[in-house]
């Protein structure tokens, strides 16, 4: 995903759409959204080139992950771990000469019929 606004936006939306699959309430799924959007702006302003990142979302029966790498980066060194609402947890990794930003947030398991 190149820097742009809009490409975050869209990330946003398909998380939002993960969410609302999961049976997420509203206002979790807009907080979800809005973290998700956060996120990729803040990987786009985290380093000062036009390095695009990789996303990827990940729907899995207890959780959902997103996942932003950029290549060819390592964390700055320094910052705090950054944290938005509507996500579970938030982890900072580096892997093999990229950095990797992961959002979860986790799922209630579904109420029985």
């Amino acid at each position: 995903m190149d820097p742009d606004e809009r490409l975050a936006a869209a990330a946003g939306g398909a998380a939002r759409y993960y969410a609302d699959s999961a049976g997420l309430e509203n206002d979790d799924i807009l907080q979800l959204q809005a973290a998700v959007v956060a996120a990729c702006k803040h990987c786009f302003h985290c380093h000062n080139s036009a390095t695009s990142c990789q996303i990827t979302l990940r729907r899995l029966e207890n959780r959902i992950e997103i996942e932003l790498a950029l290549q060819g980066k390592e964390p700055p060194p320094g910052q705090d771990k950054p944290s938005w609402p509507g996500v579970d947890e938030v982890q900072c990794e580096a892997h093999e000469n990229e950095a990797v930003l992961r959002l979860t947030k986790f799922v209630p398991p579904a109420a029985p019929d």
